[in-house]
């Protein structure tokens, strides 16, 4: 058992958005190669196109509505959707709302320098 308070949440700002690791691996997830992240995404910004050599991410959104773009497929998502996103394929997310688009992302056979921006 572990607790990880929201008080402990060390944000990273990025190009068009903020992330919070929360979990990471064998010491956390009791498995290689896991991570998982809070992100935001403010609103009227966006995430530019990029994908990932090995990982998959599940993103489950907590809060607010965006869009993802996956290998050309939009998808418009909000509080409580989840969507997957396979290794290779091109994807980016934006938020042209008011609020911000909140959510968390699950990544398996995850590693350091495994995302490519396009």
């Amino acid at each position: 058992m572990a607790y990880f308070p929201v008080s402990k949440n060390r944000w990273l700002n990025m190009a068009g958005y903020k992330k919070s690791v929360l979990l990471t691996g064998e010491a956390d997830l009791l498995v290689a190669e896991a991570l998982i992240q809070l992100l935001v995404i403010e609103p009227h910004t966006s995430v530019a196109a990029h994908y990932h050599q090995s990982t998959l991410e599940v993103f489950h959104i907590t809060s607010g509505a965006g869009n993802m773009v996956i290998d050309g497929e939009l998808f418009h998502l909000t509080k409580g959707d989840t969507l997957t996103c396979n290794p290779k394929a091109i994807h980016s997310a934006e938020n042209p709302y008011a609020e911000p688009f909140e959510y968390i992302v699950f990544k398996t056979h995850w590693s350091e320098g495994d995302c490519i921006w396009v």
